[in-house]
Order: C-alpha cells, then sequence, then structure tokens
C-alpha cells in the first residue's frame, strides 16, 4: 500500500511539473469561442503557435502538410465541418476575458502572427476569398477594412476613464481599432457573403508603452477588446451556423517591422521542405535521364566513327560522293 502511494505521489508531481513547464514556456491562449457540430475541442494539450493557421485551414476540411501532433481538435462529422473562420489575435497581452462557453489552449512560441500569415496566403493561392485586416500595421488595416467592408469610416470607440486620445497617440489609434471591428460586427452578414474567412489582428502594445504594462488602461483596453470580441461573436452566429471563431493572445512583444522587411517564412512549411510530387514522378524522370544519357553517348561515339573513317577509294564516303563513276568494259 506504501508503494502504491508512492507511485501516486510520484505521478502526481511528474504531472504537476510537466504543466509547469508548458506554463512557463507558453505566451499566449488559443480561445475556442464557437465551433460547428462537426469539430470538437478536447484536452489540455498546449498547441505550438507557429500551428494555428493549420488548425484553421484543417477546420475547412482541407488537408495540412504539416507535422503537429495536436490532439485537441476531432473531427465527429466531415460533411458539418467549418464553413467559415473569424480569428481574432491579439499582440501584447496573454490573457483576454470571454464571455459564455469557451475552451482555451496554451500557446507555446510566438509565431502566430506568422502563422496566420501563412494561412491567408495558402487561401489566396487556392482562391478562397479571405478578408485579412491587419491593425498592426495601421494604415493597411484600414485599406484592408474597407476593401471588405467598403469604403466608409467607422465612429472611434468612446474614450474610458484612463484612455484618453487627446493625450496619446496610442490610445487614439487603439479606440479607432475597436470602432473598425464594432464596425465590422454591424456589417458581418455582407462580408461574409464573398469572403469565408475573417482574420483581425491588432495590438496593446502601444498602450503598454504609453502606460505601462501593469496600468489601469492597459485592463481597460483588454475590456474593451473582450467586449468587441463579444459583439462579433454574436454577429458571426446569427450569420452563420458552422462558424469557427477562435480568439489569440501573445504576450510577447513583437518586433517593428515595415513593407520593406523580408517576406515572413511559410509557417505551412516550416522546414523548407521540397514540393511533392506524383508517385510516377521518380519512374518518368529515371526514363528520361537515362535515355539521355544513352543517346548522348551514342550520338558521341558515331561522331567519333565518322570522324576516324578513312575516306579512300574503298570506303563508303568515297563511292558515294564521288562525280565520276566507273564503267566495267
Amino acid at each position: 500500500m506504501i508503494k502504491k502511494n508512492i507511485a501516486v505521489e510520484m505521478f502526481r508531481n511528474c504531472v504537476i511539473f510537466s504543466l509547469l513547464i508548458v506554463a512557463i514556456h507558453a505566451s499566449g491562449e488559443f480561445t475556442v469561442l464557437s465551433s460547428p457540430k462537426g469539430i470538437s475541442f478536447k484536452g489540455n494539450d498546449a498547441l505550438d503557435s507557429y500551428n494555428v493557421g493549420d488548425v484553421l485551414y484543417a477546420s475547412l476540411g482541407n488537408a495540412v502538410n504539416g507535422d503537429s501532433n495536436w490532439s485537441g481538435m476531432t473531427f465527429s462529422d466531415p460533411f458539418n465541418l467549418a464553413k467559415c473562420i473569424i480569428a481574432v489575435h491579439v499582440q501584447g497581452t496573454r490573457h483576454i476575458a470571454t464571455t459564455g462557453a469557451s475552451k482555451t489552449y496554451d500557446l507555446v512560441g510566438s509565431s502566430t502572427s506568422n502563422s496566420l500569415n501563412g494561412l491567408a496566403a495558402e487561401l489566396e493561392a487556392a482562391n478562397e476569398p479571405v478578408c485579412d485586416i491587419n491593425f498592426e500595421q495601421y494604415e493597411d488595416g484600414i485599406q484592408a477594412f474597407k476593401s471588405c467592408f467598403g469604403d466608409f469610416e467607422a465612429p472611434a470607440a468612446k474614450p474610458t476613464k484612463h484612455l484618453n486620445p487627446s493625450l496619446h497617440s496610442a490610445d487614439k489609434q487603439f479606440l479607432q481599432e475597436i470602432g473598425y471591428i464594432n464596425a465590422a460586427s454591424e456589417n458581418l452578414a455582407d462580408m461574409l457573403k464573398p469572403s469565408n474567412v475573417l482574420l483581425v489582428r491588432l495590438s496593446v502594445e502601444g498602450i503598454a508603452k504609453a502606460h505601462g504594462d501593469k496600468s489601469e488602461a492597459l485592463d481597460e483596453a483588454n475590456k474593451l477588446i473582450s467586449a468587441a470580441i463579444g459583439r462579433l461573436l454574436v454577429a458571426a452566429q446569427k450569420s452563420s451556423g458552422s462558424v469557427l471563431f477562435v480568439q489569440t493572445t501573445d504576450e510577447e512583444v513583437s518586433s517593428s517591422r515595415t513593407k520593406r522587411d523580408a517576406v515572413p517564412p511559410n509557417t505551412l512549411n516550416p522546414y523548407n521542405l521540397a514540393e511533392y510530387y506524383d508517385y510516377n514522378y521518380p519512374v518518368i524522370f529515371n526514363i528520361i535521364l537515362w535515355f539521355m544519357v544513352v543517346f548522348g553517348l551514342s550520338l558521341l561515339a558515331i561522331c567519333y566513327a565518322i570522324g576516324s573513317m578513312d575516306p579512300g577509294r574503298d570506303s563508303i564516303i568515297y563511292r558515294m560522293t564521288s562525280t565520276r563513276m566507273k564503267k566495267d568494259n
């Protein structure tokens, strides 16, 4: 009995130690706010941030070439998968409060933004329309919003006790971003007709730099984001019954990016593996390769034989090129 208790205690300590290791390396959260009937999210396994795009891409019924072993998502009905996807990524914080039933997983690493870039590129390559609104690059985010929802100005969110747009430009930009998200909620049904994937990315790093990491202004910003996401979720559930709505966070500070930066790596192919060809490709390749080798060697041998041939009277070259014909008397 004592040995059994010791074994149970050791197993419990190992589990706690493993959870502590995951918590230490986790830099964000992957929260599922709504999912279709054919997809279920279970377990508590942490998700690598560079696999976020693969999870969303697979939820549409597409095959994924990655090597992720994440067991949090399972397919129970292949005929009731996600028809539309809405993903909201918040940079600069680890947790955003959610309302209603949700399932949350720890995110390991800080590659969520690059993973979403890879997802958008993969969908565009497959001619699937995607609306990617990235407010981390503010001007580009506004242009993307107008191209998806229409060319109109959205009213900014109202200032709060500690968010003062007249004193801090970061507060003004953030409140305008919240206003655009609220406008997206009001016009979501029209957007989902031409595009079934909506990616929204915003950051609270400017708020943290202006007011501090533990400031009340940052708490107010998180509450505004939570309320905006809640409105967007309600609009999504009214527009479609098969929507996958996820919320991701990343507390690590991202480096500044410009248009001249290098193109981020493709997270759908992180090891830069060669393109997979059909199984007949090696056979056809070998046939063509060795045929060309044999043909080249044969041509070389023929040229060498003709070049070294004696052009005398008894040779075929003399007989075929002589202009004087001999007669036998």
